[in-house]
């Protein structure tokens, strides 16, 4: 069988890095006494911010580091809902797009260009050939202002 060759002689592999571990029960007993079990993260992350600075265990760092840790969590939990509520306004708002047809092609809108060309210089021309349709009465008529 194989075996697992670190690239960086600093790293060692995981059963080797469990045996040189310390047990975290004895260090972690002044952070979780006395505390109630919805604490449990805070305490953890207290916990584990002593730790990452060399902290000892002590009246002053306890529930200062917890206060750290608190608003740690705080803040990281506003930020995770407001990423998940852009994520879920992005998803409705892909979903109700897909409710939408296409739009039209190129060739579409080139082609009801044409036609509304077409159109305009049908109305212009029939104007040019019946210069009595821009009478003041005949248009007051066409809209129906005048009776008749």
């Amino acid at each position: 069988m194989a075996t697992i060759q670190p690239l960086r002689g600093d790293i060692l592999p995981a059963d080797q890095a469990a045996n040189d571990r310390q047990p975290a029960g004895a260090a972690l007993a002044p952070w979780l006494a006395g505390r109630p079990a919805e604490e449990r993260l805070v305490d953890l992350l207290a916990f584990a911010l002593a730790t990452e600075r060399g902290l000892l265990a002590t009246d002053e760092t306890v529930p200062l580091l917890r206060d750290q840790a608190y608003s740690a969590l705080a803040a990281y939990s506003i930020r995770h809902l407001h990423n998940r509520v852009a994520e879920i306004r992005q998803e409705a708002v892909l979903e109700h797009l897909g409710h939408f047809r296409r739009p039209p092609g190129l060739l579409k809108l080139v082609l009801a260009n044409v036609l509304g060309l077409i159109l305009a210089g049908g109305v212009a021309g029939a104007l040019y050939l019946h210069p009595e349709y821009l009478h003041q009465e005949t248009w007051a008529a066409f809209v129906g202002l005048l009776p008749g």
